[in-house]
């Protein structure tokens, strides 16, 4: 395993890089609040000879944004995401991703399903949630209060004074039978220890409830990615039923938005860090789509 790093048009990537330079390419992104080190346990499970590529999300780790770039819009993740397949010459990839990362794998098959072979996305679903009924609907927003939290002034000062709190909280809620090491846990919280980490996590969630504008740099891909197009590329999505954080009608809703393969596998007694509870799972649908 290498550490690495990539400028591209808005800052630098850093990234984990495993296997030959010549082999399938895969790209893994992990969510909030997590880290690369969130796949180590479905990578140990694939066989050799895969180029896998690891990146850190923005603000988490090595990855450092350029000041006009900084921003949390599931546009400026997806950017983020292309413009390193770019950087390291990567014309079409198999792409995984978790939460913040399936969000982003999400958009980028929505924005350019040419550069990908297939996508494996996990725990949080794609498309509007406008077939909710009343009740699943409540019940969506009840799991996802945090989001709201952190559109008042008040929810977003006390994340910023102390993230470590809520995060945290996460690890403990969205996962109840996860026990991560201590050591684990302390390198994770040192990643978002960063100057950029809190702020972008407000404006994800803020822009993603309508509360924050978007830059205008990232404002074409926007409007595209919010007319939650059909996603046109072979997906499979897996799914605990124990997730803390995301409600099963919201993951069996999202089938109509895909316009190619689409499987969900609904994991008995998993949690939301799907990867790290049920790695072979991951790495079996990661092997179908290869």
């Amino acid at each position: 395993m290498t550490t690495r790093r990539a400028r591209t048009t808005s800052g630098v990537v850093e990234f984990l890089e495993d296997g030959p330079a010549d082999g399938t390419p895969v790209v893994l992104l992990h969510g909030f609040p997590d880290g690369p080190g969130t796949w180590d346990a479905v990578l140990s499970r694939l066989p050799a000879g895969l180029h896998t590529v690891r990146p850190s999300l923005r603000g988490v780790g090595g990855s450092v944004t350029d000041l006009e770039a900084r921003s949390g819009q599931v546009a400026a993740l997806a950017s983020d995401v292309l413009d390193l397949l770019d950087a390291l010459g990567l014309e079409r990839v198999l792409l995984v991703g978790h939460d913040w990362g399936a969000r982003a794998a999400h958009a980028v098959a929505a924005l350019a399903p040419e550069r990908l072979s297939g996508l494996v996305t996990l725990a949080t679903a794609y498309g509007p949630r406008t077939d909710l009924d009343p009740q699943e609907s409540l019940d969506d927003a009840a799991v996802a209060w945090y989001r709201y939290w952190l559109c008042t002034d008040a929810g977003a000062e006390a994340f910023r004074r102390d993230p470590a709190a809520l995060v945290t909280w996460a690890w403990r809620n969205w996962s109840p039978a996860l026990d991560l090491p201590e050591s684990e846990r302390a390198a994770m919280l040192r990643a978002f220890d960063t100057a950029e980490f809190a702020e972008t996590v407000v404006h994800y969630y803020r822009h993603g409830a309508g509360a924050a504008e978007g830059l205008p740099r990232y404002a074409e891909r926007q409007r595209v990615l919010d007319t939650w197009p059909a996603i046109g590329v072979p997906t499979t999505f897996l799914v605990g039923t124990a997730d803390g954080c995301e409600t099963l009608p919201a993951a069996r809703s999202s089938a109509g938005w895909f316009a190619d393969s689409y499987e969900v596998a609904e994991l008995d007694g998993v949690g939301h860090f799907v990867q790290r509870e049920a790695p072979d799972a991951v790495a079996a649908a990661i092997l179908e789509r290869l």
